[in-house]
């Protein structure tokens, strides 16, 4: 399997559990070897939470950009119906791009939240005047 080092897609807390993963292998044994363990640990743990929790809000946001079409397009006004499944496909193609394309951690952080921040907006909008 080959050596893989992190790219800016992966974030600062998996690169520093990369690093700390090679203070294990450096680490010569004994104590020195246990307290990197006691280094990694956290790290890692809290990497692979970050990871699963960034996988979780861009499905989220997906689902939540089809929500937003959806609801536009049964509310049975023109108008909102074309705001909202534009605001639903801007979101879903906003973050398959993000993910394609490998976006550094920072600019799918931003995209997920910006989805967010759309599509709530436009709902709270709908909502205010139906």
């Amino acid at each position: 399997m080959p050596d893989r080092e992190p790219t800016p897609e992966d974030g600062p807390l998996f690169r520093s559990a990369h690093d700390r993963a090679d203070a294990i292998d450096r680490a010569d044994g004994g104590p020195e070897k246990r307290r990197a363990w006691t280094r990694f640990v956290p790290t890692a743990l809290a990497a692979l939470a970050e990871g699963f929790l960034r996988e979780a809000l861009i499905t989220g946001a997906v689902l939540f950009s089809v929500i937003a079409g959806v609801i536009g397009a049964t509310s049975g006004d023109t108008v909102w119906a074309v705001i909202c499944v534009v605001s639903g496909v801007v979101g879903v193609v906003a973050m398959l791009v993000a993910v394609a394309r490998h976006w550094s951690f920072g600019r799918q952080w931003a995209v997920i939240l910006g989805v967010f921040v759309l599509q709530a907006a436009v709902m709270v909008a709908f909502w205010q005047t139906h």
